[in-house]
């Protein structure tokens, strides 16, 4: 049996399966009264009766298209008929954070049920799952399933792990709702976020190319200085650290340093807001020892003014700026992972630099021991917090702190957190976490910064003002990309007037009760022809990325709608495909718009 079912698990790359060892086993198998009734003890001697029978109480609707989280594996019964009351489209995700189980079944069982590709077995510690939920639902496309989400508990979990139930389901929850807020904002915001990439044009053709830095200090320390208010009690360490580590300063807290003597080597930003150059950068005096590196998105005045010199990579993972990176056509190992805050872009900076080991400082995520307290003293956010509370931000999201306390947080520092632990258990990286307060941050080892830098900062490294002003800047020929925003202008116009035509031919649809069903499966086909433009959306890294919340919001409204032909759930389609293709077109537009403004005042002399 034990063959066959790694066979079996061997033929979907879905599965997510940790190593079993003698720790791992934590309940052993005693003995069974039939096939469906097993008697387990765990090492504390107490005795589980499990009982392999389904929960009748269970709500789903077999219409509908689901992702179901199924906790525990060791009721194959339970699964077979779970698996026969779903949608045959809908993925179910068995979670079995107890390997004892797995291991039992893996032997004893028969896991034929694993056969069908949309049962996908998750078995590790739970430390993982945030890692492979985030992945089973991003890199499997199952996003427009996300809004489909829902929990099935087999026996031994419902009656004995309530605790780990709830904790399982927390987890998931919380990075469903991750993977939405990461699909974009508004059509608004991201078109804001095209002028801004394209006005720096001018500024990408005078960036120092990022590729020539990679892995350049490689096993070299690097500090990425935060602004969490943990950073008063530490900050003077980093006097010690001159010429002996990397020092990648977010926006917020770099003027703070210099005005203690510490000249980092990097300031990091990563927001185009007008607020970041005012109170960050405008009429501030940064040296030109300090290189400047952010996405291209960031209030031009920014590169402007800047004294040092600057270096724009285009942000990994983001569908904008894959398309930038091909109309401009930049080589390999110009894209860095910048998340969604300046640490971010610090730390992908510092994974860029192959640094090791990477050390978090003032990297809170939590508030300080004073209320309202969220940055170190000497920042902005002395003001901002005596003018105004945020009550948006205080709140009682309570999570394990740094010194195994518990600390009060937010929801978007706990996302940003959660983006931390991704990479860091991605690329295997080794992190030291010497923030000295604030939030856990899982897979990173907690030393002080003194300790931290007695250890790994002891030897000289090479100065990074000498390699940043030996680096050439991009090599990026202007005609070949004006040629390539023409194109793309074509495009546009073709892709445009389909949507037009396809938004006249769906306003048409006579849908009536009176409608023969012949008539409905022809309607049904004009329909699923704005499926097709949607793909061809998605197809589109710029589309995509402006339009990617929209054509979700489609899948999601159609998702909901059983898959029953009738008129009344055709009313509904055709609705949402109205709704769907106006703003499309719009947007269309807009971005016709912001290309031929950039080809008129970048390509006019």
């Amino acid at each position: 049996m034990f063959d066959k079912n790694i066979n079996i698990l061997q033929k979907n790359e879905m599965h997510w399966i940790g190593g079993i060892d003698s720790s791992s086993i934590t309940h052993t198998f005693i003995t069974s009264e039939n096939s469906r009734i097993e008697y387990f003890e765990d090492i504390n001697g107490k005795i589980f009766k499990t009982e392999d029978t389904y929960d009748k109480s269970f709500q789903n609707n077999p219409l509908k298209k689901e992702i179901i989280f199924s906790i525990g594996i060791n009721s194959v019964i339970e699964l077979e008929k779970l698996y026969k009351n779903i949608n045959k489209d809908s993925y179910i995700v068995v979670i079995e954070p107890n390997l004892s189980f797995f291991n039992h079944v893996l032997h004893k069982k028969d896991l034929k049920i694993f056969q069908n590709k949309n049962i996908v077995l998750f078995s590790d510690k739970l430390e993982q799952l945030s890692n492979f939920t985030r992945e089973f639902i991003s890199k499997h496309s199952l996003i427009g399933l996300a809004k489909n989400i829902n929990f099935y508990q087999t026996d031994y979990y419902r009656k004995y792990e309530y605790e780990t139930t709830k904790r399982i389901i927390q987890i998931i929850r919380e990075i469903v709702r991750n993977v939405i807020l990461s699909v974009g904002n508004s059509i608004e915001d991201g078109l804001g976020g095209l002028k801004n990439n394209l006005e720096n044009l001018e500024w990408i053709l005078k960036s120092k190319d990022i590729s020539r830095l990679k892995n350049v200090y490689k096993d070299k320390p690097a500090i990425i200085v935060s602004a969490g208010p943990s950073l008063n009690k530490n900050i003077n360490e980093l006097k010690r650290v001159k010429n002996r580590a990397i020092i990648i300063a977010v926006d917020t807290i770099v003027n703070k340093l210099l005005l203690e003597g510490i000249v980092p080597d990097f300031v990091c930003s990563i927001e185009r807001e007008k607020e970041i150059y005012e109170y960050f950068y405008k009429d501030k005096s940064i040296p030109k020892e300090v290189t400047l590196v952010g996405p291209p998105v960031l209030d031009p005045r920014i590169f402007r003014e800047f004294n040092g010199e600057i270096m724009l990579p285009m942000r990994a993972g983001v569908a904008e700026y894959k398309w930038i990176h091909r109309v401009l056509g930049l080589g390999e190992g110009t894209n860095v992972e910048m998340g969604a805050s300046c640490a971010h872009v610090a730390f992908g900076l510092a994974m860029h630099l192959g640094a090791s080991p990477i050390i978090l400082v003032g990297q809170d995520l939590a508030y300080g021991s004073t209320e309202g307290v969220t940055h170190a003293s000497g920042t902005i956010y002395d003001k901002k917090v005596k003018d105004e509370k945020e009550p948006s931000l205080i709140q009682d999201y309570k999570v394990q702190g740094y010194n195994d306390d518990e600390v009060r947080s937010t929801y978007i520092w706990i996302y940003f957190k959660e983006w931390f632990e991704a990479k860091i258990n991605q690329y295997d990286l080794f992190v030291i976490n010497a923030t000295e307060g604030g939030a856990k941050i899982n897979s990173t080892i907690q030393k002080s910064l003194k300790e931290t830098i007695d250890v790994y900062c002891s030897q000289n490294i090479e100065s990074v003002q000498v390699i940043i002003n030996s680096i050439k800047n991009y090599d990026i020929n202007k005609q070949d990309l004006r040629n390539e925003l023409k194109n793309e202008l074509s495009y546009l116009a073709f892709l445009k007037e389909k949507c037009i035509n396809q938004l006249e031919n769906i306003k048409s649809l006579k849908i009536t009760y009176s409608s023969s069903n012949k008539k409905l499966i022809k309607i049904v086909e004009e329909l699923q022809r704005t499926d097709l433009i949607m793909t061809e959306i998605l197809n589109h890294d710029l589309l995509r990325h402006n339009l990617q919340s929209i054509v979700l919001k489609a899948m999601w409204d159609t998702n909901n709608i059983e898959p029953v032909l009738n008129v009344k759930n055709l009313l509904v389609n055709k609705e949402i495909h109205e709704r769907f293709l106006t703003p499309v077109i719009v947007c269309i537009s807009q971005i016709e718009e912001c290309l031929n403004e950039a080809i008129e005042s970048y390509f006019s002399s």
